[in-house]
């Protein structure tokens, strides 16, 4: 039984959005490839495509956390003036030498890695944030006692989080067949090859 004009146009419609799908995976794992070969001699993972030059953002201020509870006013308006960054806006206003990279190898990250990639900084953002207005209001009363338990106390807590976090940009993110994406063939990588290349051009 041949098919109506309507079922046709059906069939071509799904068609055209299939080679869609596998141009734009294709186009994806040939960029990923391309990204990991601009690796070399830099601190951006291979793997992941992330680098954990990103937690300098934090360990600054476990840093002065360290220090706060022996000179409390001193560094008080430095950590009050503290703001969190997402990964790009960190690297958009650093001077670090492979920012681009940096940036889009992020965009590029494989799925399972960026997911927990991100969670893990947003836990780490959390806990930064309550931890530094609790700071503040012990610095605001005075109380030195309190303030030196809880800087103690929290410092341990966030590098534990800088821990988890260095550890998923340097690959140690199980593999998920359930979010990974399938791989591109020969063919469909060959034929996204040449526009990923005019990026670098």
């Amino acid at each position: 039984m041949s098919k109506s004009p309507v079922q046709l146009r059906v069939v071509a419609s799904n068609d055209h959005e299939f080679a869609r799908e596998s141009l734009a995976r294709a186009f994806k794992n040939s960029m990923t490839e391309h990204l990991r070969a601009h690796t070399k001699d830099t601190n951006v993972n291979p793997e992941t495509l992330l680098t954990t030059d990103y937690l300098n953002h934090f360990n600054e201020i476990i840093m002065l956390l360290e220090l706060v509870p022996s000179a409390p006013t001193q560094f008080a308006a430095e950590l009050a003036g503290w703001q969190h960054e997402s990964y790009e806006e960190h690297f958009t206003h650093s001077g670090f030498r492979d920012k681009e990279l940096a940036i889009i190898g992020y965009r590029n990250a494989p799925q399972e890695v960026r997911h927990a990639f991100d969670s893990s900084v947003a836990d780490l953002e959390t806990e930064m944030v309550m931890l530094l207005q609790q700071v503040q209001e012990k610095i605001a009363t005075g109380d030195t006692e309190g303030l030196s338990i809880l800087c103690n106390e929290a410092v341990p807590r966030l590098q534990n989080f800088i821990q988890i976090t260095a550890g998923i940009v340097n690959g140690s993110v199980p593999d998920s067949p359930e979010t990974g994406e399938p791989g591109a063939s020969g063919d469909e990588s060959a034929s996204a090859q040449s526009a990923v290349d005019a990026l670098f051009d």
